[in-house]
């Protein structure tokens, strides 16, 4: 349990939620802009959103709304229009002017973690190279 917990200190709940690709693109570009501002007053956070399944290649010195050069999910590039279900921990994992059916499992992280590792035994991952800067 104490693994768990410092994998997800906060418990969030788990929500999914659909989101186009044109929004994941927005999203992320925005996520960019707050963390990578030629202003810094415009510097908000100072992470990037990292998520299983997602590939980001992306040129920091880039203008607002230009900084991905390439979005790939599940290995195949995100297309505009498709629709992609995402889970997320928390309220702010995807801000609310983006995405559609969001939905509020009746889960917490850490259960679902409990859940998972029950299920699957190890659980083996890299967030390496999910999201590069080029």
């Amino acid at each position: 349990m104490e693994h768990l917990w410092n994998i997800v200190p906060t418990d969030s709940p788990v929500s999914i939620i659909d989101l186009t690709g044109d929004e994941l693109r927005a999203m992320l570009e925005a996520n960019l802009e707050r963390t990578y501002s030629a202003d810094p007053y415009h510097q908000m956070g100072g992470f990037v959103k990292r998520c299983r399944g997602l590939n980001m290649y992306f040129k920091m010195e880039n203008p607002k709304g230009h900084r991905i050069e390439d979005l790939l999910i599940a290995g195949s590039k995100v297309k505009d229009s498709k629709i992609y279900r995402a889970a997320m921990l928390g309220e702010q994992g995807v801000p609310a002017k983006y995405g559609s059916n969001r939905q509020k499992l009746d889960v917490r992280a850490v259960e679902a973690l409990q859940r998972l590792f029950a299920h699957t035994g190890q659980v083996r991952g890299s967030r390496r190279g999910s999201v590069v800067a080029i």
